[in-house]
C-alpha cells in the first residue's frame, strides 16, 4: 500500500523528512551523480526552508520513501533565478503567490519495474497528479520548474500542459529548459 503525505517540514515531522532527504540523496547524489550540498550525509540545500512544502510518497509495507517533490513560493528565494537565470532568457523571474517552483521531483521506478523508455512511468505520473492536486488545494495556478529537454519531451508526450519560459540553455553540458505547468489547464475543470 502506498501512502502520500503533504505539508511543510514541521507538519510532516522529522522522521518523514529524514527519510525523504535520504531518498533524495540516493536519487540525486548516488544515482544521478549531481554535485549537491550535503548536510550530515543527507541531501539538503538552502531552499529546504520553513516556506517549502513537500509531497512524500512511501511504500507503507516497506516503510521507505518512493517519491518526493518540493514546492516553493516564488515570492521567496527559489532555485530558478538564483542558480539557473540563463533559463529565463529575457523574461523576468516570476514572483507571485499563485506561482510556485517545483523542484527535487523524483519517483523510484527501478524497484517497481515500472520504468519506461519513451514515456513517463506510472509512479511518476501519479506523483505529478498528487502535486497538481496539492497546488489546486492551495490556489496555486502555475508551477515553474527546471528540467532537461528529454523530460520536457516526455511531459509533452504525456499531454501535460507545459510550456517553455525561454529557449533552452546548457547546464553541465546538456540542454535544459524552465517550464511552466498550468495547474488547471484550459478545458479542464478543477
Amino acid at each position: 500500500m502506498t501512502t502520500v503525505v503533504m505539508g511543510s517540514s514541521v507538519q510532516l515531522g522529522s522522521c518523514i523528512m529524514a527519510s525523504m532527504h535520504a531518498f533524495r540523496f540516493d536519487t540525486f547524489v548516488k544515482r544521478l551523480e549531481w554535485a549537491l550540498p550535503l548536510t550530515d550525509g543527507i541531501e539538503r540545500d538552502q531552499y529546504d526552508t520553513p516556506e517549502a512544502h513537500y509531497i512524500v510518497v512511501s511504500d507503507a509495507a516497506e516503510q521507505r520513501v518512493t517519491g518526493c517533490a518540493r514546492l516553493l513560493p516564488t515570492t521567496k528565494s527559489y532555485m530558478l533565478p538564483d542558480l539557473f537565470p540563463q533559463l529565463l532568457g529575457d523574461t523576468k523571474a516570476p514572483s507571485h503567490p499563485a506561482i510556485w517552483e517545483l523542484s527535487r521531483f523524483a519517483a523510484s521506478v527501478r524497484e517497481t519495474g515500472e520504468g519506461r523508455i519513451l514515456s513517463l512511468s506510472d509512479p511518476t505520473l501519479s506523483l505529478l497528479s498528487q502535486i497538481l492536486d496539492f497546488a489546486r488545494q492551495r490556489g496555486i495556478e502555475r508551477l515553474i520548474l527546471v528540467t532537461s529537454i528529454g523530460i520536457e519531451r516526455l511531459m509533452l508526450r504525456a499531454k501535460i500542459a507545459a510550456y517553455r519560459v525561454a529557449p533552452p540553455a546548457l547546464i553541465d553540458g546538456s540542454p535544459h529548459v524552465a517550464l511552466y505547468l498550468d495547474v488547471n489547464p484550459p478545458g479542464e475543470t478543477g
